[in-house]
């Protein structure tokens, strides 16, 4: 499915028209239309946004930032050789939104291989064991596991997929 326009992720800044975005799910509108930029300020997140053809429309947006994990909260087969005495690094897809206006247009299968791209880039200068992700409701823990993440045993709303699988997809 070819996207409406012609996509263009860049950095949020102030010419990007935050307070029109509106994906529905008012936990990630508030966050880019209040928390975003500090967070960025702060160099707690990155957040990106897929602009439109107007290049202050956000069509959508995402945001990444570094965590770690115990390896036992991992499934089994993950956590296999990893070590347990330190904590394993991962990358948070903190937000991932599309605005109500462009959704079903094909723009959130592009923009996550988009992350997945930049995820693995980046593993392979810092170190990522995986991409991690909260679903913020059951909808979209039904998009993410769709997606391959697998859910962590003991907190079912966050679910990750690992590097080595994202290699998978996009490298061969």
């Amino acid at each position: 499915m070819a996207l409406p326009f012609n996509p263009r992720v860049s950095i949020l800044n102030k010419r990007h028209n935050r307070n029109a975005f509106s994906c529905g799910k008012i936990s990630l509108d508030h966050y880019l239309q209040r928390q975003a930029s500090q967070d960025v300020k702060r160099g707690l997140s990155a957040v990106f946004v897929l602009e439109t053809k107007k290049e202050t429309e956000i069509a959508a947006y995402y945001a990444l930032s570094s965590l770690s994990v115990d390896a036992g909260n991992l499934t089994k087969s993950a956590a296999k050789k990893l070590p347990t005495k330190r904590p394993i690094p991962c990358t948070l897809l903190g937000q991932f939104a599309v605005d109500k206006k462009w959704k079903n247009q094909g723009i959130g299968g592009w923009l996550l291989v988009h992350v997945l791209y930049e995820v693995l880039t980046h593993a392979e200068k810092v170190g990522s064991f995986a991409l991690i992700v909260d679903a913020v409701d059951e909808d979209a823990g039904n998009y993410w596991k769709h997606c391959n993440f697998i859910e962590f045993p003991n907190t079912p709303s966050r679910l990750f997929l690992p590097i080595k699988t994202i290699e998978k997809l996009l490298v061969n």
